[in-house]
């Protein structure tokens, strides 16, 4: 059996975690050491052995994040946290593995079976990603889509079972000076999360994850040259030469292994004309058309035909590329939309547009007469083909009064000294669909009371603010946060400020920094008159409806909060820590009719609830049959079946879903300083990753095993992660206005320091109980691998529900109550042998 008791571990989800590189070793476990490994069964050569280590938890983590990217555009981003649970899921059934066949992973085989289980891997990650490409997922109410998703999310885990095993047995089984081996394991870890920008720089993301095949196939070769297995070494660099080839081949035709179902409706090939990943979006643009003109918000209009390319975000947000090469006054169509609203209203001075696009807002804002117009763009990729050739004919590049920037625009605006008569904001969202259902658990640090508050400080005496959204429920959401920011402002009547103007299935709002005067009032009126468009809410106009007019006329937030709280929506302000705009749909609504207008087109949402509830059920599934079962089948638990088997057993647990609430929560809170959840993924999990492998690996030398300091540590772990519910909402917000690398130094530096401190929690944890629960080891770490998978989810839900720093209050609570684990513990165990206890 492998020394899984005093001589060797592996850690959980606190161990390394982040997004499934979970179960690394504490090497340690109740003895301090890595089982002992005869000098004479082993001839093992360090250096390649390492190499392979590397290469294989670089990649491992490198598919992960990457996996995140390429569902957003297959699905939708708010599923990223179905891959952070399938990775940990398929690292800890892959450990399992390791533990239920402990002679194929003996000494004398060690390394051929690393070489087959890494040539595995190497296999696994394109048929991985082929198979996604194939099933179009699709959410609907019937049974159908729940076994669809556990398929779906079966082979998401499928390249991290293999994984798990390489890193279990390689760190468990190890010759070699422990700390030597984690140290490179840590390192291939904290390098594969920022390994995917530069992937995605070279190529796209098909190319890139097939190359990342091929990395795994040279860690098969390299494990097989440290065990002198010259026909394996061979095998794993003729593999990887292969893997190669496909991703060059794959990614010099224009149609290799591309996506068949994008959002769940297939997707047509044939008219991409060019096509861009990054790691904020895949972009797509269209041939030229000349056609009539779709507006967002379209009221009464004349029209003709124009030329124009359509730009495809993550395969279904579109916006149009507007041809004007006769001058920009042959886009006077665009005056039509309810989306200018803001411009009739001001239509000189200075504008900053948020989220450049297809530059439709900035060829509206020069139409009117602006004379500066700063565009501010997340995406590079887009300012990349306004750049170019496809978007010259837009001749917004051109003119002397644009400037574009490539920046976050809430960080922008936030350090800019810079101030501007109007600042729009039309339809942005995280770039990873538009739809309802897409965005409705994902959080956006735009519309939140905090950043609205800056963007009016942003403005000059008499600017406006205006934001246009579908006129859904989001509508109500809108109004709330408007009242809500205005009256943290100190504004007498938050009414005075805000109009409120429908045209098709848009709603645009127009924010006041100062009241709205008489004559924006009268041209407010004049163009819905003209346009055709529907005033819901005007200073001096009534019948904006019973719930909008109890928000427009509140003077209080808690007023405007008991308004929007309903049975089963929520209009509620979002804030930083409530940062879900899109989500207005509460957990309990789920399956049930929502008669009323206020509840229109937002199937989204209810769709979306539905997806966090199959996710949960898919990673409880794969959980149970890949991991319970096996166990329970050949590892039944044969040791003292009494209290102490219970503390041990949730103890275990407790750190899994403490970790994993914390991990998400800082996912989601960072995601908002840092200003795309994109940066967040790849900043966290990459400081996580190697901060708390490092507090893991320091953890032995601390009597953490011996009163009082076992009661001491958890209630610290508990403390750390409680204060984050006190600092963050203080903190950030000054953060956010500082440059990207301050940011990053920011959340890396308090990852590490947090992810340090979780880390030290498995190791100790295997040193109290480990010794009193030896056959019980691989049942420890197996419910802690499920405690985390099934908390990737239930941080979402208490996020929802409670907001972001419920997730670390929650956290914080499952550490403190390791300590009357602890103390069941020690009151029904033997004393330990100070010598045994290292």
């Amino acid at each position: 059996m492998l020394a899984a008791g005093r001589q060797g571990s592996l850690a959980g989800a606190d161990g390394t975690v982040a997004l499934g590189l979970q179960l690394t070793v504490s090497g340690r476990a109740a003895g301090g050491r890595v089982a002992p490994v005869s000098k004479e069964t082993t001839t093992l050569r360090q250096r390649p052995f390492l190499l392979g280590l590397f290469l294989v938890t670089s990649t491992t983590l490198a598919v992960e994040v990457l996996d995140t990217r390429i569902l957003s555009v297959l699905t939708w981003y708010s599923l990223a946290f179905l891959v952070i649970a399938m990775g940990l899921f398929g690292i800890t059934a892959g450990a399992v593995r390791v533990y239920l066949n402990p002679d194929a992973y003996s000494a004398d085989k060690l390394a051929s079976r690393l070489s087959r289980d890494s040539l595995e891997l190497a296999v696994a990650v394109p048929a991985s990603y082929v198979l996604l490409l194939l099933l179009p997922l699709r959410i609907a109410f019937v049974w159908t889509t729940v076994i669809e998703f556990i398929v779906f999310a079966a082979i998401i885990a499928m390249p991290f079972v293999s994984a798990g095993s390489v890193i279990a047995a390689a760190l468990t089984r190890t010759p070699f000076p422990v700390g030597r081996v984690y140290a490179v394991d840590l390192a291939g870890a904290a390098v594969g999360a920022p390994l995917v920008p530069a992937l995605l720089w070279l190529t796209n993301a098909g190319p890139a994850i097939i190359a990342l095949g091929g990395v795994a196939a040279l860690g098969s070769a390299a494990f097989a040259h440290s065990g002198g297995d010259v026909r394996r070494t061979r095998r794993g660099l003729h593999v990887a030469a292969g893997i190669f080839l496909l991703s060059l081949v794959d990614a010099s035709v224009p149609n290799g292994l591309v996506p068949l179902w994008v959002k769940g409706h297939p997707e047509n090939r044939e008219i991409v004309q060019l096509e861009d990943w990054n790691s904020h979006s895949r972009i797509q643009v269209w041939p030229v058309t000349t056609e009539l003109p779709a507006l967002w918000g379209e009221g009464t209009c004349d029209k003709k035909p124009v030329s124009m390319r359509l730009l495809v975000i993550d395969g279904d947000a579109a916006t149009p590329l507007y041809h004007a090469d006769h001058g920009i006054e042959t886009l006077d169509f665009l005056r039509c939309d309810v989306t200018n609203v803001g411009n009739e209203v001001r239509p000189h001075g200075s504008a900053a547009i948020i989220g450049v696009g297809g530059s439709r807002d900035i060829q509206s804002a020069l139409l009117y007469g602006h004379d500066s117009v700063v565009g501010i763009e997340l995406n590079g990729a887009l300012l990349d083909v306004l750049r170019g050739p496809m978007g010259h004919p837009t001749r917004v590049v051109e003119d002397p009064r644009v400037e574009l920037v490539h920046d976050e625009a809430r960080s922008y605006l936030a350090r800019t000294p810079e101030t501007y008569d109007m600042i729009q904001a039309s339809l942005i969202d995280t770039w990873a669909a538009t739809g309802a259902g897409a965005h409705a658990l994902s959080e956006n640090g735009l519309y939140t009371i905090e950043a609205w508050d800056m963007f009016l400080d942003r403005l000059k005496p008499g600017g406006i603010f205006t934001v246009s959204r579908w006129a859904t429920g989001e509508t109500a959401r809108l109004v709330s946060l408007a009242a809500a920011t205005l009256i943290e402002r100190g504004a007498p009547r938050a009414r005075e400020h805000i109009a409120l103007v429908e045209g098709g299935r848009v709603a645009t709002l127009v924010l006041g920094r100062d009241p709205l005067t008489p004559e924006d009032v009268g041209r407010i009126l004049e163009v819905s008159k003209r346009r055709n468009f529907r005033i819901r809410a005007l200073p001096g106009v009534p019948d904006a409806g019973p719930k909008l007019t109890a928000m427009l006329d509140a003077t209080t937030r808690e007023q405007i909060e008991d308004e929007a709280l309903l049975e089963m929506l929520d209009f509620r302000p979002p804030t930083d820590e409530r940062p879900f705009f899109f989500n207005v749909v509460r957990l309990n609504a789920w399956g049930k009719d929502m008669p009323g207008q206020m509840a229109g087109g937002l199937d989204g949402n209810r769709l979306a609830t539905m997806t966090l509830a199959l996710a949960l059920f898919a990673s409880l599934v794969l959980a149970f049959g890949a991991i319970v079962v096996p166990l329970w089948r050949r590892a039944r638990p044969r040791g003292a079946r009494g209290p102490t088997l219970w503390a041990a057993l949730s103890y275990f647990g407790l750190i899994g879903v403490g970790f994993m609430l914390a991990e998400i929560g800082l996912l989601q809170r960072l995601s908002i300083v840092l200003g795309h959840p994109s940066y967040s993924l790849i900043v966290v999990l990459a400081s996580l990753v190697a901060s708390a492998g490092i507090g893991s690996l320091l953890s032995d030398r601390l009597p953490l095993d011996r009163a009082p300091y076992c009661f001491v540590y958890p209630v610290v772990l508990a403390l750390l992660v409680g204060a984050l519910v006190v600092v963050m909402p203080g903190l950030a917000p000054e953060i956010e206005g500082q440059s990207l690398v301050v940011r990053i130094s920011f959340a890396v530096a308090l990852c590490s320091v947090l992810g340090m401190a979780l880390g030290v929690a498995f190791p100790a944890g295997m040193r109290i109980f480990g010794g009193a629960h030896e056959d019980e080891a691989p049942w420890l770490w197996g419910l802690n691998g499920i405690g985390g998978v099934i908390a990737s989810s239930v941080a979402l839900v208490i996020a929802l529900e409670w907001g972001l720093s419920s997730t670390f209050a929650a956290s914080a609570g499952c550490y403190l109550l390791l300590v009357p684990a602890i103390l069941v513990m020690r009151k029904g165990a033997p004393a330990a042998d100070p010598k045994a206890a290292g």
